[in-house]
C-alpha cells in the first residue's frame, strides 16, 4: 500500500476544528469526503496535529494510503477539485510506508497575529486587541518559556495523566506596520496553549503583569493564574518539521 503525504492550508473560520465530529463541518471531514469522491472509497487520513474551531493552517501535514497508481500531481489536482474554496492541497509527495505525520514530527510552528489597527478585511485572520503593547517586555518574558517546562498553567486540559511538558525551541514577538506577530516552535502543543500564552502576554505588554510573573505562573501549575484564552482567529499552524 502506498503512503501519500500532503501539505494543505485552510481558512478555519467556518470549521469546527480539524477532527471529524458528528453533524459538524470539519477540515478532516471535507478532506476525507474529497478523497472518497476521487478514489470511490472511504479513506482515513492522519494529521500532524488537531487545530481547534476557528484556527487556520498554512502548513498542516497529512498522510493517507490510497489505492491505485495515480501520480502525485494527479492526486493533488483531483483532491483540490473536490475540496471547498477554504481548503487547498499545496504539496503532494509519496513517502515511505513507515512515515506518520504526527509521530514523526520533530516540531510544530505556530504564529499568532494581533492587529494594531482594526480592519474589516483582516479581522478573520487576526485579533484586534485595542491596546498599545510593549514588545520588548513581551520578548523578555518569552525567554522564560524556552526549554522543557511544565505548561499546566497554559492549558485547559484537566486530565492528571497527561504529560504537561513542552520543549519550546524558540518564541518571539515581532512588529510590522499593521500587526504584532508571535511565532513559537515546540516539540508539541497542549490544548489551547498558544492562545493562553497570548492572553497572558498581552497583559505583560500592557504592564498589567511583570516579567517575573511569567515564571511564577509557570511554577504555579494552575490555569487560573494565567490570562484569558485569546480568540482563535489569529492563530495559524505555520509548518510541521520532520
Amino acid at each position: 500500500m502506498r503512503n501519500i503525504k500532503i501539505v494543505l492550508e485552510y481558512d478555519g473560520t467556518n470549521f469546527y476544528g480539524w477532527q471529524v465530529q458528528p453533524k459538524k463541518r470539519t477540515v478532516q471531514g471535507v478532506l476525507e469526503s474529497a478523497l472518497e469522491k476521487f478514489l470511490c472509497k472511504k479513506t482515513k487520513v492522519t494529521a500532524a496535529g488537531r487545530t481547534d474551531t476557528g484556527v487556520h493552517a498554512h502548513g498542516q501535514v497529512v498522510n493517507f494510503s490510497p489505492e491505485g497508481n495515480y501520480d502525485e500531481e494527479t492526486i493533488k489536482n483531483a483532491i483540490n477539485a473536490h475540496l471547498p474554496d477554504d481548503v487547498f492541497v499545496k504539496e503532494t509527495e509519496e513517502v515511505q510506508n513507515a512515515f506518520h505525520s504526527r509521530f514523526d514530527a520533530l516540531s510544530r510552528v505556530y504564529i499568532y497575529r494581533i492587529l494594531k489597527n482594526y480592519s474589516v478585511f483582516k479581522r478573520a485572520f487576526s485579533w484586534y486587541y485595542g491596546y498599545d503593547l510593549d514588545i520588548s517586555r513581551m520578548n523578555e518574558g518569552c525567554q522564560l518559556l524556552l526549554g522543557q517546562k511544565d505548561f499546566t498553567s497554559f492549558t485547559v486540559t484537566k486530565s492528571k495523566k497527561e504529560n504537561m511538558c513542552m520543549d519550546i525551541n524558540r518564541c518571539q514577538f515581532r512588529e510590522t506596520e499593521d500587526e504584532i506577530i508571535f511565532e513559537i516552535e515546540a516539540d508539541r502543543f497542549l490544548h489551547k496553549c498558544v492562545r493562553i500564552i497570548i492572553g497572558t502576554f498581552v497583559l505583560l505588554g500592557r504592564k498589567k503583569l511583570e516579567v517575573v510573573d511569567i515564571q511564577k505562573i509557570l511554577l504555579a501549575k494552575d490555569r487560573r493564574r494565567a490570562g484569558s484564552t485569546a480568540p482563535p482567529n489569529g492563530l495559524f499552524l505555520k509548518e510541521v518539521k520532520y
